[in-house]
């Protein structure tokens, strides 16, 4: 990464060559996406499969567990989306997805950050109330890679991160297995500060696939 070699497709065109047609349709460019949506979908699902033990927990003042887990959730990933935001308005050479999607659901991120510093898969935990493991951060991370790295040929690293929102002590049980752990206030700093990892050819192919929705299966 970062250097001209020839496992990097010579053009877009030759890593994407669907993208030839032309511009991608609304519905497949993930860059429309906002923040939370995959959370809000699944929540309001829940609610229309379990309004009763919702409502009722509302009435006695003991909340449906899952039900508050999944607003916590979107909270946390709303927290992210702000701070990344501020990333791209002040270097726009960055780029981020919202809510990507792959595998049935199986894989969800709440980001996905693309820069000259490489690529980012972003696990956002608000204030938690259980211990957090990174299982889930560097599961989506590997999935992340596999599917990138099939899609467009650049031999890239999909690092994970967990940023706590609104958390003392950020803590992770267990071992971290590579993912960094970081508060949302040291989520920018940090990325503006990793080393250049990716050509501006290199970013912009990822960035090309990551957007496309066919990219992503199931």
């Amino acid at each position: 990464m970062g250097t001209e070699t020839s496992s990097v497709p010579v053009t877009v065109a030759d890593a994407l060559p669907y993208l030839r047609t032309g511009r991608l349709a609304r519905g497949e460019d993930l860059t429309n996406n906002r923040p939370a949506r995959h959370l809000i979908a699944r929540r309001r699902a829940y609610f229309r499969q379990n309004t009763a033990a919702v409502l009722r927990g509302r009435l006695t003042g003991r909340p449906d567990e899952q039900h508050r887990a999944l607003r916590r959730r979107i909270t946390g990933a709303r927290a992210g989306a702000k701070e990344l935001w501020e990333l791209v308005a002040h270097r726009p050479i960055w780029r981020v997805l919202q809510s990507v999607r792959a595998d049935g659901g199986a894989l969800e991120l709440d980001q996905l950050v693309i820069g000259p510093g490489g690529v980012y898969t972003i696990h956002t935990v608000y204030r938690p109330t259980l211990p957090v493991t990174a299982d889930a951060a560097a599961y989506e991370a590997r999935r992340t890679q596999e599917i990138l790295g099939r899609a467009t040929k650049v031999p890239i690293t999909v690092r994970p991160v967990i940023v706590f929102v609104r958390a003392d002590q950020p803590r992770v049980e267990g071992p971290r297995d590579g993912v960094e752990v970081l508060t949302d206030n040291e989520l920018v700093p940090w990325l503006e500060s990793r080393r250049a990892m990716l050509t501006e050819r290199e970013l912009e192919i990822v960035h090309l696939a990551a957007r496309d929705r066919r990219t992503w299966p199931g």
